[in-house]
């Protein structure tokens, strides 16, 4: 795959009428993404070196064609944080830990790269459900570059009393400001939600591991704890790297498509019945991002209803929290991989093992946030 710039997550219309924004924006992606093969070489040169087998599109992009339509190249897993689930057998899933109330200047521990806030009526019912799946680096980003469109933004999803002096604090974006904690969610928090997390924990599963034992290490978890690109108690660290990895097995030039981001795949509402037993049709709408590629969406009764999102059940359980909701989403990534090379890279020992202290912390930097340290 080759481009000639990266676009806004999603393409999410920031930067129109702003050449020189969306520029900025990909010169900063593209720093990222030369990181993440820098943090390649840097572990092939412990096993005597070899070809990063990840690439910038942008500045070593591949004319050849790729293996399969970039949506073959779909990675998804489920949006509910794992740690919440029942710790036992019939054990159900702990909703109001996944959910706990937080306050400014305190993330959410939803770490799926999906999170979400409930907003309740005066009686305490569930009027909607704001679910987001922005990275939070790209939001400073707009702070720096772009206040303005920022500030807009909050205006626009969360409420149209949102000032400039609720986001800023010494000329500097907070991230963790009331209107995306306590009172809404327009991006993610949790510090491991990060869009370069992304970048490097796919920059990172394409290096091939062993054990010590020397045999190749390709099961999802035990790949994650070997290579140590992110947290093997996430549904999405273990998947996103054995998926990559697998492409990286079969000898194949690997990236992100463009527009780079993790997106909402879908809610399943099969199980969704309101009380007079008709389905939730019309119920979750996507509110930001292009066809394939939802940022942001609501699940909230349609203009016109009279039920509230409390009334609707799941299974035929009632729902008295967003977390029942986010547990039928899937969320994505799209890789792409190109037709079959001649790259033959060493096998490398698993970090931390052979691997020098300062590679090793190379190789973990950036990602320590992915594990939420």
């Amino acid at each position: 795959m080759k481009i000639a710039l990266f676009d806004a997550p999603g393409n999410n219309g920031d930067f129109a009428g702003n050449p020189g924004l969306a520029a900025k924006w990909s010169a900063h992606m593209s720093a990222t993404f030369d990181a993440g093969v820098q943090r390649v070489n840097d572990a092939l040169a412990e096993a005597g070196g070899g070809t990063s087998q990840f690439y910038n599109p942008v500045t070593h992009g591949l004319t050849g064609p790729d293996v399969t339509p970039a949506s073959a190249g779909d990675i998804t897993w489920n949006g509910f944080p794992r740690k919440f689930l029942g710790a036992g057998p019939g054990a159900p899933p702990n909703f109001a830990a996944a959910e706990a109330p937080v306050v400014p200047g305190q993330a959410r521990e939803q770490d799926e790269y999906l999170e979400w806030h409930v907003t309740r009526n005066p009686a305490g019912k569930i009027a909607s459900v704001q679910f987001t799946c922005e990275g939070y680096d790209y939001y400073e980003f707009l702070g720096t570059e772009a206040p303005d469109v920022l500030v807009a933004l909050y205006q626009k999803f969360i409420d149209p009393a949102v000032k400039k002096a609720d986001l800023f604090s010494g000329g500097k974006y907070q991230r963790l400001n009331k209107w995306n904690t306590r009172d809404g969610a327009m991006h993610l928090t949790q510090s491991a939600n990060a869009l370069s997390a992304e970048v490097f924990l796919a920059a990172d599963a394409t290096v091939r591991r062993k054990n010590a034992a020397g045999a190749e290490v390709t099961s999802a978890i035990p790949l994650t704890i070997c290579a140590r690109f992110g947290d093997e108690d996430r549904n999405s660290d273990p998947t996103i790297g054995a998926g990559v990895n697998s492409f990286a097995r079969q000898n194949r030039m690997i990236t992100l498509a463009d527009p780079v981001g993790l997106y909402i795949d879908q809610l399943d509402e099969s199980g969704f019945r309101l009380p007079d037993g008709k389905p939730t049709t019309g119920w979750f709408t996507v509110q930001r991002g292009s066809a394939g590629h939802p940022l942001r969406a609501v699940f909230a009764p349609p203009a016109g209803s009279v039920f509230t999102v409390s009334d609707v059940k799941i299974g035929g359980t009632a729902v008295t929290f967003g977390g029942q909701i986010a547990q039928h989403i899937t969320m994505k990534l799209t890789g792409v991989a190109s037709i079959a090379t001649p790259v033959h890279n060493p096998l490398v020992p698993c970090a931390g093992t052979s691997v020098s202290a300062s590679v090793a912390a190379s190789a973990t930097s950036g990602l320590a946030t992915r594990r939420g340290m």
